[in-house]
């Protein structure tokens, strides 16, 4: 008896509560339909909707590396068309920390050179060829940092390389695309400090995929 009133009272609470949910609207949060959905998927909508949003970054952001004149005219940068086919899908090889990191120093604009602990190595196949660019992390944690540069370097893509994004992936697994690749800030105004691409991370293959050259801007001189 004590078992059937118990749940006769627990079936009422949850139809008086069901009842609250649907006079009063409240709302349970369902899992976003993307939440769990592979970086490869509708790959095209994504790359240019990542592009829509740097263009109106560079454009209308306080942020914006672009000097103020040439936020005037400008009217987008400057890519290679989309190729699915640059987008490279793999592991991480881990490089071990124990007994003590590996550092590697990188070169920069502005002569100095900046030092990273080296993080893993990413190996991808092109054209029945296997490379290799490495991973690097900032000394005391932070996003990894991906440079490389390539054949295109200096007359298609900016001279001293283009940095990589790398997008996590179910299974541990990640994606970087090469049609992401990006130039970095001092392409565009030379404020800034950037490290270039270490020559271990130089490929001998053009990569046209990606960002071109700032054309708009003034030539940077070919050292």
């Amino acid at each position: 008896m004590c078992n059937n009133g118990w749940v006769k009272r627990r079936g009422l609470l949850l139809s008086f509560l069901c009842l609250c949910l649907f006079l009063f609207g409240v709302k349970i949060d369902a899992p976003s339909p993307d939440q769990n959905q592979s970086p490869m998927e509708q790959r095209e909508e994504k790359l240019k909707a990542f592009r829509e949003k740097r263009n109106q970054f560079f454009k209308t952001d306080p942020r914006s590396p672009l000097k103020e004149v040439e936020r005037k005219k400008f009217n987008g940068l400057h890519y290679y068309p989309i190729d699915v086919a640059y987008a490279m899908v793999g592991s991480i090889k881990r490089y071990p920390i124990d007994p003590k990191p590996i550092y590697v120093n990188l070169p920069t604009s502005k002569g100095r050179e900046k030092k990273y602990v080296k993080y893993g190595q990413f190996k991808f196949k092109w054209s029945g060829k296997e490379y290799a660019l490495q991973i690097y992390r900032p000394l005391g944690g932070g996003e990894l940092f991906l440079p490389f540069k390539d054949k295109t370097s200096e007359k298609e893509t900016y001279p001293h390389g283009r940095y990589l994004t790398i997008e996590p992936m179910p299974g541990g697994k990640v994606l970087i695309d090469f049609n992401r690749a990006h130039n970095p800030f001092c392409e565009f105004n030379e404020k800034y400090t950037c490290p270039f691409a270490p020559r271990e991370n130089w490929l001998g293959i053009p990569i046209r995929a990606g960002e071109k050259r700032f054309r708009e801007s003034i030539p940077h001189e070919v050292k």
